[in-house]
Parts: structure tokens; sequence; C-alpha cells
């Protein structure tokens, strides 16, 4: 596990933008996560937490559970 931060250069990179508020709108869009942002609006980010996005979004995570929906129950009869 990479626990190191992503730096501006790697936010740039993965995102293709620069100013962190279009970075943010972009992790939004993509992942649907509002990121962890400093005083300054900055994302704060580790490797980590963005390869388990990466992985929660194709579905790979070794501990994901399908959330199967449980059996509806028909309250009375329909006449």
């Amino acid at each position: 596990m990479d626990n190191r931060l992503m730096s501006e250069q790697d936010l740039r990179d993965v995102t293709g933008l620069k100013r962190p508020k279009l970075q943010m709108l972009w992790f939004e869009r993509h992942f649907g996560v509002t990121p962890v942002q400093r005083a300054d609006r900055r994302i704060i980010m580790t490797w980590a937490a963005f390869e388990a996005l990466q992985a929660k979004r194709a579905g790979v995570l070794p501990t994901a559970e399908t959330n199967q929906r449980p059996a509806l129950v028909p309250l009375r009869k329909a006449a």
C-alpha cells in the first residue's frame, strides 16, 4: 500500500487539469467523491486512496460485496 501523498504534478497528470477547483470537480464527476482539501483548496490524496477509487470504479475490490436487493414482500393482495 502506497501512503505517499500525490503531488500537485501527479494530480495534474491524473486529471489533466491545473486548477484545484477543476480537479475537485473531476474527482466528483469520475468517482462520486469530494476529495479532502487543504486551506488553500489544493487536494490532499494518497496514492493508495486513488488506487482504491479506481478499483471500486472497476469493481475489482477484493473486499467488495455485491449489494443484493432484498426480496420484495407484498403487503396486501392486489384487487
